[in-house]
């Protein structure tokens, strides 16, 4: 059973009703509303019978984001008999919606999996489905744990040009798609869940997760990585308010508008060129004095006409009033002088920081990121660390592939020695 979809007109009525109702605010142009969809499906059966569950496209119904106070999107509202019991916005987990929802409805019995999987990993973006793949195909119990949808990084990826055999380009999201179906006909089992805890010393891992305890003989992390924060007062207040992370997920938002790019890698080359056929003007800010950049992405920034560029300078402080983001202060990084720039919003692009917490004080790392060369192998044995965790010169989805299907070539010796 889905999530039922529903226009506004149904939804007061079902807001009034007796009968808990949880509503999720999307729009289909959203990466993280296309993300928490199977979850959220899963959420609808789960609660059948105790809860309604709804979805509403709110590019469907102007005004409504304005009338229904919706600041971002995805947003899970919980209603009875008329009022907010309250909300989780951009969830990053379907753990994180458990949770929410836990003080309202009965908790779900929680199970202990004493099997013991061949193999167990952790992270469905392209190395981890990749790995899940090449081990259903040489025969091996595997299972995939990912706390929300396929894909990871890669899924809020609008346009990806550089993986082999799609000619015309291919859509993040729709690609983690076809590759979880992939793994999965072939055997591959997705188990939607937060890892809270990985034991990975010893012949039997144990992997402790939000829905109960599993264990497995090898591990593969795959826990990619995470956009790194500008580090600035108010900037966790502001998210949502003129703070944001993914031009892909909340670009549409500032149509005709003016916003900055903060960073000068591919991610905010990409971001800014994506932005420049949505906004008013995308201002530049690069602490360099020329962009990091692959050279692809250079000259389509030069020839738009709505791109500027603030060279040898970084964003000192985030300008704003009691409601949002009204602009930056920017340092320049080699005179010192200061200049106030207004702006509708700051898209952050300085890069990534390791998802490794899991391996913290069991595996080797080296700043932030798990030890490991191009056989994946960890510290431990029959640990493997692949895509974005691990270290290496290049974090591509292609690389992330390779190191997937590497590491359950590595695992199959292991496990063929014990």
């Amino acid at each position: 059973m889905a999530a039922i979809t529903i226009n506004e007109q149904q939804l007061h009525p079902l807001i009034a009703s007796e009968e808990m109702l949880l509503v999720d605010f999307w729009a289909p142009w959203c990466g993280d509303c296309r993300r928490i969809a199977g979850p959220y499906d899963e959420i609808a059966d789960e609660h059948a019978g105790r809860m309604t569950v709804v979805k509403i496209n709110v590019d469907l119904f102007p005004g409504i984001r304005e009338r229904e106070e919706i600041r971002r999107i995805p947003t899970l509202r919980l209603y009875r008999k008329g009022e907010v019991l309250g909300q989780i916005v951009e969830p990053p987990a379907k753990a994180d919606i458990d949770r929410f929802l836990a003080p309202h409805l009965p908790t779900k019995q929680q199970l202990t999996d004493a099997h013991i999987h061949d193999m167990i990993i952790i992270g469905g973006g392209p190395g981890g489905y990749t790995a899940a793949l090449y081990a259903a195909r040489a025969g091996l119990d595997v299972l995939l744990v990912e706390q929300l949808s396929a894909g990871g990084q890669m899924a809020l990826t609008h346009q990806i040009d550089n993986y082999p055999g799609f000619p015309e380009g291919v859509e993040g999201y729709d690609l983690a798609q076809q590759m979880r179906a992939q793994a999965e006909r072939f055997g591959a089992k997705t188990k939607i869940a937060t890892v809270q805890q990985a034991l990975l010393s010893g012949d039997i891992k144990e992997i402790s997760t939000s829905d109960g305890l599993i264990y497995a003989k090898t591990v593969v992390l795959a826990t990619g990585a995470t956009p790194r924060e500008l580090g600035l007062p108010c900037e966790k207040d502001l998210l949502g308010k003129g703070i944001a992370y993914c031009a892909a997920c909340d670009g549409m938002f500032y149509r005709d508008k003016v916003v900055a790019v903060i960073g000068g890698g591919d991610t905010a080359a990409a971001d800014a060129l994506l932005l420049s056929r949505i906004t008013k003007q995308v201002i530049v800010v690069h602490r360099r004095d020329q962009l990091r950049a692959t050279k692809i992405y250079h000259q389509p920034l030069m020839d738009a006409e709505n791109v500027t560029f603030h060279w040898n300078n970084e964003v000192k402080e985030l300008r704003h009033n009691d409601r949002q983001l009204t602009g930056i202060l920017l340092r320049n990084t080699l005179t010192g002088e200061e200049t106030e720039v207004p702006c509708d919003g700051v898209f952050v692009s300085i890069g990534r920081k390791p998802a490794s917490q899991l391996a913290e004080g069991q595996l080797l790392l080296e700043n932030g990121y798990i030890v490991a060369g191009e056989t994946t192998e960890t510290s431990l044995p029959g640990v493997y660390a692949v895509g974005d965790v691990r270290t290496k010169k290049l974090r591509q989805v292609v690389t992330a592939v390779a190191d997937g299907a590497m590491a359950v070539h590595m695992a199959e010796e292991y496990l063929a020695g014990k």
